[in-house]
């Protein structure tokens, strides 16, 4: 055993997509370790905690050595990081809404003995630059938050757009302005010069955004990639099949191939069916419409959280309606990620997706479908805490469940991540 047992994270201090070399070394042979990881993310505190077995010479190795109880279950570099879980969740805010980093104190016990360190989680990378932007186009506010690579550009675009929460995703902007492109945060409601709820939304909202993009963000070589989750995703689908010219590539996050009514994200009395998309005035068929087989009561006649996913599937029964509500993306010729969730509580976003890519590749559309299998719709960048799989919906309150286990929505983030990463740099390098 050396002098003083201590914990070595390598790099302490990265962007949160970086995985960290944890060890810890100079306890007692075979000690019963109890490793604690503790932070706040946004108001609310997190904490995880497993117990090891320490090798012959008193060590530990977080990505090889299995805990033998605790928060998590397997070898895993970052599992002390991802199985953390929220201690108030009256308090909660999640995915994180602001790029301040997150710091993690970690310590190491076997009751005796205590090694204490940090890892710090960044979303700012050196030389990446913000601005808001808040335009009055077209009798519209354009509304958002843009985060631009360090470098003289020019950069390739990706426009993000949240789901029925609403608001904006600071972090994920400032993360793909880390990996080189200049990402514009697009607010949809919800969020500052935007309407509160997402009824009665026009499609020249989006339309007026991507051409104000291409004309003042200059992109390289016109690529403008439109990116969205949940909500955002069936957005990136619907905005690419009316206005393809605008658009060199989609990233879909658990979409829909239909639209929708705001469902959760309604201005209150409206209901849940109430219209959401219009173009030239007029209102686009949803899902809910003349529904002969929708059902509510299939996600919400149980005890909360509540798995809205019943409900979709039972409106999906209705095949004629599926069809006057399907967003017509093979109008859509460029190339199409799409990321789904196997076991989405919110949505099927998994069959969803896989009707996309079947209809797609009837017309020999490049389209490409990653699986998170096992995780839920909160598909989110690696190394977030990866346990709140229930929680308050933000407009609409209700306790939802949206599916998955903290194992596999952990390597859902990481997968996912890396595996739009490599989508976005081969589309970008060949338009």
């Amino acid at each position: 055993m050396t002098e003083q047992p201590r914990i070595i994270v390598s790099p302490e201090c990265a962007l949160i997509d970086v995985a960290r070399d944890i060890r810890i070394d100079g306890f007692p042979a075979y000690a019963f370790i109890t490793v604690t990881a503790s932070m706040r993310m946004c108001g609310a505190p997190w904490r995880s905690q497993a117990v090891f077995v320490a090798g012959h010479d008193g060590s530990l190795d977080l990505s090889r050595d299995c805990p033998v109880s605790g928060s998590y279950a397997e070898p895993s570099a970052m599992g002390i990081v991802w199985s953390m879980a929220c201690g108030d969740m009256d308090r909660v805010v999640f995915p994180p809404d602001r790029t301040e980093p997150l710091t993690i104190h970690i310590e190491a016990s076997d009751g005796r003995h205590t090694a204490t360190a940090r890892l710090v989680q960044e979303f700012l990378a050196e030389g990446v630059t913000h601005r808001p932007v808040r335009e009055e186009l077209g009798g519209m506010m354009l509304s958002g938050e843009l985060y631009t690579p360090a470098g003289p550009g020019p950069h390739p675009l990706v426009i993000y757009m949240n789901g029925s929460s609403g608001g904006v995703n600071a972090p994920r902007a400032a993360l793909f302005a880390a990996r080189g492109y200049q990402c514009l945060a697009l607010a949809i409601f919800n969020y500052e010069g935007r309407p509160k709820y997402l009824n009665d939304m026009p499609l020249e909202y989006f339309e007026q955004a991507l051409r104000w993009a291409r004309a003042e963000l200059s992109p390289r070589d016109g690529f403008v990639a439109l990116s969205g989750i949940s909500r955002g995703g069936e957005t990136s689908l619907l905005v690419a099949s009316h206005y393809p010219e605008l658009v060199s590539a989609v990233v879909a996050y658990v979409p829909s191939p239909v639209m929708h009514g705001v469902v959760s994200a309604g201005s209150p009395g409206t209901g849940r069916n109430a219209q959401v998309w219009t173009k030239a005035g007029e209102p686009l068929a949803h899902l809910w419409q003349d529904n002969a087989s929708a059902d509510w009561e299939a996600a919400y006649a149980s005890d909360p959280p509540y798995r809205q996913t019943h409900a979709f599937l039972s409106a999906t029964r209705d095949s004629a309606a599926f069809e006057r509500a399907r967003i017509p993306i093979e109008r859509y010729p460029g190339p199409v990620m799409l990321v789904s969730a196997s076991d989405d509580g919110f949505w099927p976003s998994t069959a969803y997706s896989e009707i996309v890519m079947r209809r797609r590749l009837a017309d020999g559309l490049p389209t490409f479908h990653h699986v998170c299998m096992g995780a839920g719709h909160h598909v989110h960048y690696p190394y977030l805490p990866a346990t709140l799989i229930s929680k308050p919906h933000a407009m609409s309150g209700l306790l939802l469940d949206a599916g998955g286990s903290p194992a596999a929505n952990a390597a859902g983030n990481e997968g996912s991540y890396l595996a739009v990463l490599d989508f976005l740099r081969r589309e970008s390098s060949a338009s």
